[in-house]
């Protein structure tokens, strides 16, 4: 029993994340990234310098992670770059490709891609479903834009079974309170 106690423990320690949690709730401003929401009470943070993630109940079970990247740098899957001069429908073939590419979504279907204004930027607003690795139905929303030289995603994504719309209500909350610090 003290040996399975010791190698649990050696376990959780040698697993941690590199990056501590946080409890979250209200304005955070990620000054980094240009960028400032309104985080819902309750969820956890990890501290990342380079985009925001929350959960609040674990990272395979649903999150929000708002993202900016520079348009001149490729996508991670695809190898795609943004332009300034795409149109946000444009912009949202570039994302939803690269999500798409990844070899851990299987089964990729886009059920909505619409035009939106996010914090005054027309952008756009895609809804998908897919599969992981293991069989489990992922439903997300993703929302971006591009501004000056940036790219800027808000992007949310939970177990379609019960958590996506157990927690939706909250992500439209933080898309709407979504603002740019500097003006572009």
């Amino acid at each position: 029993m003290k040996r399975a106690f010791i190698i649990l423990l050696f376990l959780m320690v040698g697993c941690a994340p590199k990056a501590p949690w946080v409890q979250v709730g209200g304005l955070h401003n990620m000054e980094s990234q240009d960028f400032s929401v309104e985080l819902p009470q309750g969820w956890m943070r990890v501290n990342q310098g380079d985009y925001l993630f929350i959960t609040r109940d674990g990272f395979l079970l649903q999150y929000i992670r708002v993202i900016r990247l520079d348009i001149e740098q490729p996508l991670r899957y695809t190898k795609k770059k943004f332009s300034k001069s795409m149109l946000p429908q444009e912009v949202a073939e570039v994302i939803l490709d690269n999500i798409s590419s990844d070899q851990n979504v299987l089964d990729f279907n886009l059920l909505e891609n619409i035009p939106v204004k996010i914090s005054g930027i027309s952008g756009f607003r895609a809804v998908y479903t897919y599969k992981n690795k293991d069989g489990l139905k992922i439903k997300g929303i993703y929302c971006g834009f591009i501004t000056d030289k940036w790219f800027y995603g808000i992007h949310y994504s939970a177990a379609h079974r019960y958590y996506f719309d157990k927690d939706v209500k909250t992500f439209e909350k933080v898309l709407e309170s979504f603002k740019l610090l500097k003006t572009a």
